[in-house]
């Protein structure tokens, strides 16, 4: 094992792992200088964040950006003097006087720190100082995401009025008895309820008491049901005896629970017959275990989480997953990992209290649901289940086989999210006791935390360096297709990746960011270019003439040390250096524009070619792509993405692109992930294109460049 990859793995497990694609942010900029914009971008970007920014100066210029496209949050810097064009009232005004919610984050001196407060009773969404840098990141990020919540929100809200209708029209034609009422009284009954109950239609039932449909000795007890499920707002089900207007009478087995019927809070009451209730009992059951099947355990689940979500019934989630479930196939076949499984489920049942739920969701897993909301309890259950479960001899034929399992625990609360999700921390939570190559049979408290950009990690330079000279990273190449370009070139962009035992492979988002040494950037660097010239050097000798597209870090565009190392490795390896494109990010140039001009200079007398990536996220963008003047020009992702999404007008790239095309910049668009863009992204004025959609990245250079000139 290697301990170099596989302890940066398991540092990595340790926190919350983000979400491996970025989140686009628009940010509007005012009174903010050049070199604070794009640090902030950097930040952003480091952050996982996809940032695009435009800078305003004036009223007017807020008034247009508006009109424009949908911002997420507006950075402004404040401006002691008064004869400011746009002022923090002004912009609060306008944005009031339109109902628009644009949170503003107010950057202050020093020296007005103190009047945080008073701008915080304005309306400011957020007040600091300009130059904690952490903090802004902080605050950011809340904002941000709290004003993503708002507007899920009012999605969710419409998306919930339209499907209240569809329930309903669900209700009216549905084979399930049911009805709604308030204060006792039916508001609704569908033509099933009614035929049940012995009317001949559900408007023969408006406005009828419900109690009148039972037996007189159950009314009362149908009168406390009523009370009780309204009142806690809980499901409740029981068993009452109904009669019919003809006297015949039978056992309604009735579910009952708060729901709303146009827009009244009403009781949802739903009822069935004993053979029904047999029959479903029988749906629930899982046919290898007899415990709860998945189906039955998501309905439960869901009732659970919404009666949290109302406070004060807080439960416990337990998610045991077959450890090494391949193994034990291999060696016992489907029929001993069936025994395998029923033994467990007999363990389950004899060590867990009929209180809670025991389920059985799939191949490998059971879920219990606790009906208390103590984590040490959960957790204290979960490791003497592991302990019963590696104790148990279970015997296949004449093979004697030891079983562990993997139990991720979590809490079901007034903030837990939904039951998918809430799923999902169980399986990675269970999942995290495997890595870095650990066993399982184990407990796994799952808990949230807030991933922060860490000061320099001497640790993880350290494992960097480490696994670098355990040959533990590997080059992967993803072509970069000509769209309207006529070229016999092949473009590949370089991609770093580290590379564990047990073949998982992470990405540079995952492992850096501000959080390694500059010196330990650069020597990866060094370690891309020198194996990806060996690379080049094997496909000139095959007679390929191919172009790679080659990252550069931040550190090693101040370092004039690798300049000349560069120089001499080219001079040492033959290729021509024309066929090497150096991609520098447009947020790591702006932050210092003319050491970055010198540095790109210095590339291009070398006769390599550079790529200016990421262009479009900053309000610099045509300055630093004119001060840097290189031969391509890759778009931020996030405009594809937009493209996609219908939120970015084909005109406005377009128009956006002309500028480019005049200088004859070669211009790439990456992350293409769907056919639909790629039309767009012709008549917009694309020269190359890149992405999944084409082919994910590979350890060699395969893709066919010139199929569709042969097959023309």
């Amino acid at each position: 094992m290697s301990a170099s990859s596989d302890e940066i793995i398991n540092a990595l497990a340790r926190q919350t792992q983000p979400d491996p694609s970025r989140r686009t942010i628009n940010l509007l900029f005012a009174h903010c200088n050049n070199i604070q914009i794009d640090q902030i971008l950097n930040q952003l970007r480091a952050a996982r964040f996809a940032p695009r920014g435009e800078s305003i100066q004036s009223l007017s210029e807020l008034q247009n950006v508006l009109s424009r496209r949908t911002w997420d949050l507006l950075i402004m810097t404040w401006q002691e003097t008064c004869s400011s064009p746009l002022t923090p009232q002004q912009t609060l005004e306008l944005l009031r006087y339109q109902d628009r919610d644009l949170p503003i984050l107010l950057l202050l001196p020093e020296t007005h720190c103190q009047t945080q407060t008073d701008w915080l009773e304005s309306g400011i969404q957020a007040a600091i100082p300009e130059h904690n840098s952490v903090l802004l990141l902080l605050t950011v990020q809340r904002l941000f995401d709290a004003l993503s919540t708002r507007r899920a929100l009012l999605q969710a809200q419409v998306q919930l009025s339209r499907l209240r209708e569809y329930n309903l029209r669900l209700v009216e034609h549905a084979s399930l008895a049911v009805c709604f009422v308030h204060n006792g009284l039916i508001r609704y009954a569908n033509a099933c309820f009614a035929h049940l109950f012995g009317y001949n239609s559900g408007e023969a039932l408006h406005q009828h008491s419900l109690r009148q449909l039972m037996q007189p000795q159950y009314r009362e007890d149908l009168d406390l049901i009523l009370h009780e499920s309204s009142h806690n707002g809980t499901r409740i089900q029981r068993t009452l005896t109904a009669e019919r207007p003809d006297t015949t009478c039978f056992e309604a087995n009735m579910s009952i629970e708060p729901a709303e019927y146009k827009e009244q809070m009403c009781l949802r009451i739903e009822a069935i017959t004993n053979l029904e209730t047999s029959t479903q009992a029988f749906r629930d059951k899982h046919p290898l275990s007899g415990l709860r099947n998945q189906s039955a355990f998501l309905e439960a689940l869901n009732t659970l989480c919404q009666n949290a979500h109302l406070g004060g019934q807080d439960r416990s989630l337990l998610l045991l997953s077959l450890d090494h479930l391949e193994v034990i196939q291999a060696e016992v076949g489907t029929d001993g990992v069936e025994l395998i499984l029923r033994d467990i489920s007999t363990i389950l049942k004899r060590q867990v209290s009929r209180a809670h739920l025991l389920a059985h969701l799939d191949n490998n897993t059971f879920a219990i649901l606790m009906h208390n909301a103590d984590p040490d309890r959960a957790v204290k259950l979960g490791e003497a289940l592991c302990h019963s479960i590696s104790s148990h001899i279970c015997k296949v034929q004449q093979t004697s086989i030891h079983t562990t399992v993997s139990i991720g625990v979590v809490m079901i609360n007034d903030s837990t999210p939904p039951p998918e999700e809430l799923l999902q921390r169980a399986r990675m939570s269970a999942a995290s006791l495997h890595h870095g190559n650990r066993p399982g049979n184990g407990v796994s408290l799952y808990q949230s935390e807030q991933a922060l950009l860490p000061n320099i990690d001497t640790r993880m330079s350290k494992r960097l360096l480490n696994a670098l000279k355990m040959d533990r990273f590997r080059l992967l190449y993803q072509p970069v297709v000509p769209l309207r370009l006529n070229t016999q070139a092949q473009y590949y962009e370089v991609l770093l990746r580290l590379i564990s035992d047990s073949e998982r492979a992470l990405s540079p988002n995952a492992f850096i960011a501000q959080a390694v040494a500059p010196e330990v950037l650069i020597e990866l660097d060094r370690w891309v270019i020198t194996t990806a010239l060996h690379k080049l050097s094997e496909a000139f000798g095959r007679g390929e003439r191919v172009h790679l597209l080659i990252n550069l870090s931040s550190p090693s565009l101040r370092s004039s040390e690798l300049l000349n190392w560069l120089g001499e490795t080219l001079c040492q390896s033959g290729v021509p250096a024309e066929y090497l494109v150096f991609q520098i990010s447009e947020s790591d140039a702006a932050v210092d524009l003319m050491e970055v001009r010198n540095f790109t200079h210095a590339l291009q007398q070398l006769n390599c070619q550079v790529c200016l990536k990421h262009f479009g996220s900053s309000p610099n963008s045509n300055h630093v792509c004119r001060e840097l003047d290189t031969r391509f020009i890759k778009l931020d992702g996030s405009y594809v993405h937009d493209l996609e999404s219908h939120t970015l007008p084909l005109e406005t790239l377009a128009s956006m692109l002309e500028p480019l095309q005049a200088q004859h910049k070669l211009i790439i668009a990456p992350l293409v992930e769907k056919t639909r863009v790629i039309s767009d992204l012709y008549s917009a004025g694309v020269h190359l294109i890149q992405g999944y959609y084409l082919q994910q990245p590979q350890e060699q250079m395969e893709y066919d460049f010139f199929k569709e000139s042969r097959d023309g």
